[in-house]
């Protein structure tokens, strides 16, 4: 089975693009985990919103993200 894509909205972004190299690093290397299995624990699922949250840095920061099963896609839509 293909592996899920990325797509960045905006305004995640345009914040993820002033953050410091190091920060990035962190952000990318749980991106490409959340491809892999993107519908992670069910506590990180707000059905309420349709989205999912998780970590990355060991707590530095949060993802908030969607995922578009029909299309094998990952929405990065904030982080904070």
């Amino acid at each position: 089975m293909p592996r899920f894509s990325v797509r960045w909205l905006e305004i995640a972004i345009e914040y993820y693009d002033a953050l410091p190299a190091a920060t990035r690093q962190q952000i990318d290397a749980r991106v490409e985990q959340l491809l892999a299995w993107p519908e992670g624990p069910p506590e990180a699922y707000d059905a309420r919103r349709d989205r999912w949250t998780t970590i990355y840095g060991d707590g530095a920061g949060l993802i908030l993200y969607a995922v578009v099963r029909e299309q094998r896609r990952v929405l990065i839509l904030r982080l904070v």
